[in-house]
């Protein structure tokens, strides 16, 4: 056996009363293997398409839903979805949607344009208090609409008549958007999960238990079959979505393993076919494996500043941490894994858009900005709390950056570590002082990474909020110039750059652990991989010393 194996086989040792507690939750009823499983990293907090902002929740959504469009699982070129085809007119400015008439819900009911219509208005209302509205502020009437104190119950005999709101079910299988600003992204767009549609009906029969495995009404290639907290979602493929005969697996299961070193171990066992981001601390032994899969991803890793708070409310102490940290360091020593250190907030790749700088480490500036903030070498700093998610990667990570404020500034960071669900609730309620975070773009565009931090996104959770920033991302999301456009975002991100709300560590990637039986799943720039076009040969096997030990 080589030294690599042997490495592997200590992990698997190590992991595997883990990894039987890990199982043993659904044993009673989940008895038999699905044809396709994986990890889904942590536990998801919703299946509420209007709600959910993680990407665990949205490989679910993606798999039980399905939107006006999908993507190409190699490409993310948008595909027909429930819409068969689109068209748009020479301004941009209307987009009309041709619904297949064949679409149905879990529970044999048309899916119709009146409920992407009556879904689209849920999203945008006030009380649902989505983070992603904002994405459909594009629309006439939209930003209005969520903004209203009272905005009126939802209607289902829908149209711009009765709330102002540009979207029109103008008849069961054509919708019709029209926008304020050109939105060239649009069918892209609306394969992301908020735009997925909702059953009516459905919430309004069983109230907040609509969401509930047996009372839920979804209309995507898989349907539900049981949840079971802290161990596994079982889906099974939907008799009733028009695509069935193009969807090959029959079951999946997707289980939520806090740990890295828990899943390496369900996945190198068989019991799983995949998995996402390995511990790093293995990545030497698993970089030359062909079943590690590795690509560029539209994604950054960054800690936000909760501004409400004092000290993070003064710019210079901002700006101080963010110099002191050795992004190159992190990158290259905790990650391991290819990770580039971020020298922007929107990362390299997105055509036609080249990011502004994010200033090099600077150690001496960093200090002298503290001192200058009435806290020289650290003196009378409070202790303050970093928040991270409860897995063993961002933990290290986190770890590692407290050390540097540390050991340059003088500082007494605590780590604070959350299950996932809780800290998204923190970090939303603002209670935190300085939280990591991570995003992935929605869609191809700049866009997707600015208005984050629009004074009115309700991802942003840092309070910072800039007129400026907010006048240059709204001007440059309605300008059709290319060329314009992106310049103008430029000097938005420049803005975020200047003032600090956030510190930008390092471009992310992907890392896939994918078993060689499964097929149909590509690298793309926003890592994701449609469930339904997935497939499987032959059965699952152990792989902890896969490829064979050479010589």
């Amino acid at each position: 056996m080589s030294r690599d194996s042997w490495r592997l086989t200590a992990v698997l040792v190590l992991g595997v009363v883990v990894l039987v507690a890990a199982l043993r939750t659904g044993a009673d009823t989940l008895v038999s293997r699905a044809d396709f499983a994986f990890c889904n990293q942590t536990e998801i907090g919703t299946l509420d398409p209007a709600i959910a902002t993680g990407s665990n929740e949205g490989r679910i959504l993606r798999g039980i839903y399905e939107g006006l469009t999908r993507p190409h699982p190699a490409t993310l070129e948008p595909l027909p979805g429930v819409a068969e085809r689109w068209e748009t007119s020479a301004d941009g400015l209307e987009w009309r949607f041709h619904l297949r008439p064949d679409a149905r819900w879990t529970d044999g009911e048309p899916v119709t344009a009146h409920d992407f219509s009556w879904s689209m208005r849920r999203l945008l209302h006030p009380l649902t208090a989505a983070a992603y509205a904002n994405l459909l502020w594009m629309v006439v009437g939209a930003e209005a609409y969520t903004n209203a104190e009272t905005a009126g119950p939802l209607a289902w005999d829908d149209g711009p008549a009765q709330d102002g709101v540009g979207i029109e079910a103008v008849s069961d299988h054509e919708l019709v958007l029209r926008l304020v600003r050109p939105a060239p992204y649009l069918a892209e767009l609306f394969s992301f999960y908020s735009f997925l549609p909702v059953n009516r009906r459905c919430l309004e029969q069983h109230g907040p238990d609509w969401i509930k495995p047996d009372n839920v009404v979804t209309n995507g290639p898989f349907r539900i079959v049981e949840r079971r907290l802290r161990d596994r979602i079982r889906l099974a493929r939907s008799d009733t979505y028009w695509g069935r005969d193009e969807v090959s697996l029959r079951t999946i299961d997707a289980f939520a393993a806090d740990g890295t070193t828990t899943q390496l171990n369900m996945y190198l066992t068989g019991v799983v076919d995949w998995m996402v981001k390995p511990p790093p601390g293995l990545y030497d032994e698993l970089l030359s494996r062909p079943d590690a899969l590795v690509g560029s991803q539209i994604g950054v890793t960054f800690y936000r500043f909760n501004t409400e708070r004092p000290p993070f409310d003064d710019p210079r102490v901002r700006a101080a941490l963010t110099y002191a940290i050795d992004r190159e360091g992190l990158a290259r020593d905790v990650m391991r894994g290819g990770e580039r250190p971020a020298q922007s907030f929107v990362p390299d790749g997105l055509r036609g858009y080249v990011p502004a700088h994010l200033p090099p480490r600077d150690t001496d500036r960093a200090r002298a900005l503290l001192a200058e903030a009435g806290y020289p070498g650290g003196e009378g700093f409070p202790i303050f709390e970093l928040l991270t998610t409860n897995n063993d990667v961002t933990r290290d990570f986190s770890e590692a950056t407290a050390e540097m404020w540390r050991r340059e500034l003088g500082l007494r960071p605590v780590l604070v570590n959350q299950t996932f669900k809780v800290y998204l609730d923190s970090t939303k309620q603002g209670l935190y002082d300085i939280a990591w975070g991570a995003w992935i773009g929605d869609y191809l565009d700049p866009s997707t990474f600015l208005d984050c931090f629009l004074s009115t996104s309700g991802n942003n959770r840092t309070g910072w909020g800039s007129r400026e920033y907010d006048r240059l991302c709204n001007l440059a999301a309605g300008d059709a110039d290319v060329a314009r456009r992106a310049a103008t975002y430029r000097l938005a991100e420049e803005i975020l750059l200047a003032e600090l709300p956030i510190a930008p560590v390092y471009q992310r990637i992907n890392f896939n652990m994918v078993a060689p039986r499964v097929r149909g799943f590509s690298n793309n720039l926003l890592d994701q991989h449609p469930l339904r076009d997935v497939t499987v040969v032959g059965p699952p096997v152990n792989l902890v010393e896969y490829p064979a030990p050479g010589p």
